[in-house]
């Protein structure tokens, strides 16, 4: 069983369907602008509240919350209590590219 480390150290092995993670603390009044990703991403929240938009939606989000995007939904964030992430991003589409991507 390989652990992956956020740092980088130690590669995701090519059988996962997990390309990426790392954990994000983000402090009240932070906000991620709209953007969207080639890949499917997942966010588990630690701790910390905040407000989600995605594809129009709003929702208010909070520990024990995971917050589901599928590749090519637009998503934002705000940040009303400091927030505790752990992220993870599914495989890049045929082609696609990695990070934040805008319309």
């Amino acid at each position: 069983m390989p652990i992956a480390k956020t740092q980088g150290k130690s590669p995701i092995p090519g059988w996962s369907d997990i390309i990426h993670h790392g954990v994000n603390t983000l402090e009240v009044g932070d906000t991620v602008e709209p953007h969207y990703h080639d890949a499917n991403e997942y966010w588990f929240i630690v701790s910390g509240r905040g407000t989600c938009i995605t594809e129009g939606d709003t929702y208010e989000i909070g520990p024990g919350d995971m917050v589901l995007t599928r590749q090519g939904d637009e998503h934002s964030l705000v940040v009303h209590e400091r927030m505790v992430a752990v992220y993870a991003y599914g495989p890049l589409k045929p082609g696609g590219v990695f990070g934040h991507l805008h319309r």
